[in-house]
């Protein structure tokens, strides 16, 4: 079968040769293994899973995925090289557009779903009827409680995976330090894993951490676009930054989350085809971007842990070319990711009297109005998993050692602004790796110079700051 990794290669995907790393991790999979793979942005990671798919042809693989445009991007990448057997189960599909694709599910090759559409009981039957080929858990960090987006719904998936029967399983992320990685292979009952661990060093990446007054970031934000290397990327953390940061730059659009698919694909689309410099956004942003031009990251706002951290700088780069990682720090940049931290898990009150209000008879459907809560919420869902799974100390303890370990993992981030060390050494040891001497290190290890500005972004370019004006309807 190894002759037909290459064919494959070429005939499905237009490459020649396979990326550092990918080749094994396929071999493993079509050997029917169980699989672990932390590989770094911009390792192809989708193709380690997409291509076993045409080697084995033993049915469908389903693909949880947690963000809509990560779902979304993926499909696209698909269907533009001629793959039509690809379908998606989210909120976007209406309820006869999905019960179409469940009595049709032999016509797929591939299925992307999130994990709450892969627990909804007719959903879980019709796929546990239908022959599998693997189960793939893409951003499976998010399944561990230590990880830094733990999502309650992923804490599923391993039962789920047994309500399917128990196919082969991949789980893929691009970080996971060791508590996490154990996290994962348990909750998923990953059956003796091949791992595959690639480094998380970028060498090609320049890390560098400019501390300042909170009153000179702007003004040093407008300097900085300057003088660093485009296409960037700039990530603040919240949709009310990302927009106003935009409007103060030249060249720059803004992406979040709050914006409708078809406008996030309108300015995504200006940005992969270099018609502006500058996308100014939130974690939204990059997932499944496949952009390898990427010279500069910029962090306007604190992070809130190093894996998020290494994630976002993991944009730059991609082709290999020299690339740069600017964190702006002020003191107290911490209070906004420590706010935003807290309203990730319900309060305790809230917890208490959701529980009393559930023993002494009011039902579930009632609970969100008395909260003051929405449906939708994903505090609220945190909540209702609580009250199904937890007692009520149990649950009052977890969010305690929840966020406990969330203002952890933001502490380390303020130390790695903080630190007077080596800031590449600091984060490999983060991630249980050993120490490495370069050139072009980081700021601490040596002066880091940007190269002179170069022109990228095409010239025939609409104003779009005053297009997205209009489109969005600034006040």
């Amino acid at each position: 079968m190894r002759h037909l990794y290459e064919k494959t290669l070429k005939r499905v995907f237009g490459h020649e040769t396979f990326r550092p790393g990918q080749r094994d991790v396929i071999e493993a999979v079509a050997e029917g293994q169980d699989v672990l793979a932390i590989m770094p942005t911009g390792a192809g990671k989708s193709l380690t899973f997409q291509l076993p798919s045409y080697l084995k042809n033993e049915g469908l693989t389903i693909i949880v995925s947690p963000l809509l445009s990560l779902i979304e991007d993926q499909m696209l990448h698909i269907r533009e090289r001629g793959e039509r057997g690809v379908a998606r189960l989210t909120s976007m599909e209406t309820l006869e557009e999905k019960q179409d694709i469940l009595n049709h599910l032999k016509r797929y090759r591939f299925l992307y779903l999130s994990p709450e559409q892969l627990a909804v009981p007719h959903v879980t039957r019709a796929l546990a009827r239908t022959p599998i080929q693997m189960l793939v858990i893409d951003e499976a960090h998010c399944i561990s409680q230590w990880g830094h987006e733990f999502r309650p719904e992923y804490a599923r998936l391993g039962e789920l995976r047994k309500q399917l029967g128990s196919p082969q399983c991949m789980a893929v992320t691009a970080t996971a330090p060791e508590n996490v990685k154990r996290d994962i292979i348990e909750k998923l009952a990953l059956f003796s894993p091949s791992q595959f661990v690639h480094s998380a060093n970028r060498p090609e990446i320049r890390l560098i951490v400019e501390r300042l007054e909170t009153e000179r970031k702007m003004p040093r934000l407008i300097e900085l676009v300057r003088e660093v290397p485009t296409p960037a990327v700039i990530y603040t953390a919240t949709r009310r930054e990302a927009e106003a940061l935009a409007l103060q730059l030249d060249d720059a659009l803004f992406y979040h989350g709050g914006m409708s698919t078809e406008d996030r694909r309108l300015v995504q689309s200006q940005f992969l085809r270099d018609e502006v410099a500058i996308m100014v956004c939130t974690s939204a942003f990059g997932m499944g971007v496949n952009k390898d031009n990427v010279r500069s990251v910029i962090h306007f706002q604190l992070p809130a842990t190093l894996e998020a951290y290494m994630q976002e700088i993991g944009r730059a780069g991609r082709d290999g070319e020299p690339a740069f990682a600017v964190l702006l720090y002020a003191e107290g940049d911490e209070r906004i990711q420590q706010f935003l931290i807290d309203q990730q898990y319900p309060k305790d009150k809230d917890i208490r009297i959701a529980y009393l209000e559930r023993d002494n008879g009011t039902s579930l459907s009632q609970l969100p109005r008395l909260l003051k809560m929405n449906e939708e919420d994903p505090v609220w869902g945190l909540l209702n998993q609580m009250l199904a799974e937890r007692t009520l100390a149990d649950a009052v303890d977890w969010v305690k050692e929840r966020k406990r370990a969330r203002y952890r993992q933001l502490g380390q981030m303020i130390d790695y602004a903080l630190i007077k060390k080596c800031r590449r050494d600091y984060l490999l040891n983060y991630f249980s790796e050993q120490p490495v001497k370069q050139a072009d290190c980081c700021d601490v290890c040596g002066e880091i110079s940007f190269p002179p500005s170069v022109q990228v972004v095409s010239k025939n370019v609409t104003d779009w700051k005053h297009r997205l004006a209009r489109i969005f309807s600034f006040d």
